[in-house]
């Protein structure tokens, strides 16, 4: 006999394994699969079905810690009970830390590696401007599990004759090339043309090579974010960014030069293609800040007032109509919550804040965890979150870094 009905939780379940892409698809087949691919709970569950929950996945947390000579410090923080391990210091080249700002965590990538690079504060760029690009560009490759660390070599590539204003590096991203196997760091330089335009030069580091190269894209159509100066000076529309390369594809919120409008652009590592998708106009009107975040592999922003932070999540990459707003998190005055840090694998959402606690939010129970942060300062400035997995990847090779920690050790001896 022909069975015409199915109870609902097994439509549910049937459902609910769709690739999200077809959730996008399905909603116009009818009137109750529209209201239940609309409902932000779905949309989220779906989206973390295809997480990987292995349990040596946990977050790591960077701050500055002054109980350590360059303030310096990273912990563990456990995925299931969120506490966190002895605080350690990051090794990063001591010269460079005399002279640098900040220093920041690039990207982490699914196979274990960290990467780092340097930075300066505005008034320390005015200290140091006649040779303060030959530190800015400094980036370190790091690897927790094995205390294994390497410093990119300098590129060789020519660039363009600096006009009245200097060559200045913007952007830096790290992620991992799943078709090559490779980790790759993508450099974006912006320089001003003897016609007086802006343009940009790109270029990509590969780890297997030991290389940097020039790629062949044209970004002259947007006007790209800068992610060069930290600093506590926030505009309207101020755009803030957590790591968004970990499956291969980096993310920016960008400007069309010739129509000012707000848009997502998407780089691939792997065949270095761009995409742009359409921020609604309502992104660019109501909200202090923006953040560009990445929830298992699809492009979420964050937007943000002193009130409430709004989550909206890029169901299809081109598809202006598939965002779909998820949650608004209501920012209590008495957790001094700041800028959203990103999303572990699980879907918690990490915040920072203006005292010593990084703030974990559960999207489903709809709370806020502070977890203390002892020995931290200035949390919100240098606090940074992100997934990491336990892995023996070998970094390959010797170099100044190890040189100075094998050096260290031996004085120690």
């Amino acid at each position: 006999m022909a069975v015409d009905y199915f109870p609902k939780h097994l439509v549910f379940n049937i459902l609910f394994k769709l690739p999200v892409r077809s959730v996008v698809r399905f909603r116009c087949v009818c009137r109750s699969w529209c209201a239940l691919f609309s409902d932000p709970n779905f949309v989220y569950k779906n989206l973390l079905s295809c997480s990987d929950s292995t349990t040596n996945s946990q977050i790591l947390v960077k701050y500055d810690d002054y109980r350590f000579e360059y303030y310096l410090a990273f912990s563990f923080l456990c995925n299931d009970t969120f506490d966190m391990s002895p605080p350690q210091e990051i090794p990063y080249p001591h010269d460079i830390m005399e002279k640098c700002s900040f220093v920041d965590i690039v990207g982490s990538c699914c196979n274990g590696v960290i990467c780092l690079r340097d930075g300066y504060f505005f008034e320390d760029l005015l200290r140091l401007w006649d040779d303060v690009y030959d530190y800015e560009s400094n980036i370190v490759l790091w690897n927790p599990t094995t205390s294994e660390t390497k410093i990119l070599p300098q590129s060789n590539l020519s660039h363009p004759p600096p006009p009245p204003e200097p060559f200045s590096l913007e952007i830096v991203e790290f992620g991992f090339d799943s078709t090559t196997c490779d980790y790759k760091v993508l450099r974006i330089f912006e320089y001003l043309t003897h016609d007086n335009q802006r343009d940009y030069l790109a270029e990509i580091y590969s780890l297997r090579d030991d290389t940097w190269r020039k790629l062949d894209v044209s970004l002259n159509y947007w006007v790209l974010p800068s992610y060069k100066f930290q600093n506590g000076d926030s505009d309207y529309n101020y755009d803030h960014r957590a790591h968004t390369g970990a499956n291969g594809t980096f993310h920016w919120c960008a400007k069309e030069r010739d129509h000012s409008r707000d848009l997502i652009v998407s780089f691939d590592l792997s065949n270095e293609i761009i995409k742009t998708t359409a921020l609604p106009d309502a992104f660019s009107s109501r909200y202090f800040w923006r953040t560009i975040l990445c929830l298992n592999e699809h492009v979420a922003l964050s937007l943000s007032t002193n009130h409430h932070v709004e989550l909206w999540v890029l169901l299809e990459y081109g598809v202006e109509e598939s965002w779909t707003k998820l949650f608004t998190v209501a920012c209590p005055e008495y957790l001094e919550m700041s800028l959203p840090l990103g999303f572990s694998r699980k879907g918690e959402l990490f915040f920072s804040s203006w005292n010593e606690h990084l703030l974990v939010w559960n999207p489903p129970e709809e709370t806020i965890s502070p977890v203390p942060l002892e020995g931290a300062v200035y949390a919100s400035n240098c606090l940074q979150a992100v997934p990491y997995m336990e892995s023996h990847t070998s970094l390959k090779g010797c170099n100044k870094l190890e040189e100075e920690q094998n050096s260290g050790d031996a004085a120690q001896c």
